[in-house]
């Protein structure tokens, strides 16, 4: 559900592994790719289980790449029938095995740095176009090498990806510095909102649904601005409070240095890594801003 820059790169660039060994496959996720990501994939191979019929389609095999468990895909576990095998890639610390073959490096700084070891493996020649999709898999989910998940192993992965081809000042350009005015406009206006806590260690930004609505943003596009909350000087966990319905509130989860946020998220049903984490709480925002403050000042 909802992809972010790692499962998207990780799975095109494993499209391109079963291509060249001539397999039919198809990229399946709910939810639509976030428009700073839509460049990487100028074939749309990644298809929204909500924009098409699959009435017919049963897989043989299915590959998962960065889901802890099985529920993250959304509805399409429908296509998945009880006997289909399941290879499950991943790198969270919370993964539930929950495939046939699990693939799992918890050390990895993303699942595309898995995924390049594969390629390796099989002795597949990746071309610039792969690379250019691992390279932004690694890019985003170590926060452009800025998370503790930042390795010497992950910053070779992506020499060797440069050496590729893969273009990183395109891929931070493409992703990073190329907003339109009304995304510029609509942070502009969040970043004014940002709410502080606890002298300063908690910073918390809330989205309503109206807010979205007013400076026409896709939910999908709100990727990121998580990221805005850590920025101020001191604080030491931030939050973003995304209102998808009157009685459901996403809460992604950021963290300095040895806070486990992902601990936090994990008591709310949620997951992640330690200093990147969220869940979904079944009440308003206001309900939720309360029930994840009170406990994360526990933490602090």
């Amino acid at each position: 559900m909802d992809p972010d820059g790692d499962s998207i790169g990780s799975q095109l660039a494993w499209g391109s592994f079963l291509k060249r060994f001539k397999k039919q496959f198809k990229i399946i996720n709910q939810g639509q790719i976030p428009e700073k990501y839509q460049f990487l994939d100028p074939q749309n191979l990644i298809e929204n289980i909500d924009s098409k019929n699959y009435k017919d389609f049963r897989p043989d095999a299915v590959f998962i790449f960065e889901c802890s468990y099985l529920d993250r895909i959304g509805r399409v576990q429908k296509l998945i029938s009880p006997k289909t095998p399941i290879i499950n890639i991943d790198h969270h610390q919370d993964n539930q095995k929950f495939g046939t073959i699990n693939i799992l490096d918890k050390k990895a700084s993303a699942v595309a740095e898995t995924i390049f070891d594969l390629l390796k493996l099989a002795k597949f020649k990746i071309t610039p176009q792969t690379a250019n999709w691992l390279y932004a898999a690694i890019l985003t989910d170590t926060g452009r090498f800025r998370f503790s998940s930042t390795t010497s192993k992950c910053l070779r992965v992506c020499a060797e990806l440069i050496d590729s081809g893969a273009d990183p000042k395109l891929l931070t350009d493409k992703i990073y510095y190329s907003v339109n005015l009304s995304d510029l406009r609509f942070l502009g206006y969040v970043l004014s909102q940002m709410e502080i806590e606890e002298d300063g260690k908690i910073s918390s930004i809330a989205l309503k649904k109206e807010i979205l609505d007013r400076y026409q943003i896709n939910t999908e596009n709100t990727e990121g601005v998580v990221d805005y909350s850590l920025l101020l000087k001191g604080v030491k966990v931030g939050i973003l409070f995304k209102e998808i319905a009157p009685d459901r509130t996403k809460v992604s989860l950021r963290s300095q240095n040895n806070i486990d946020i992902s601990r936090i998220a994990k008591a709310f049903g949620g997951g992640g890594h330690k200093n990147a984490a969220g869940c979904l709480l079944r009440v308003n925002m206001q309900e939720a801003k309360e029930i994840v403050l009170k406990e994360i000042k526990k933490w602090i």
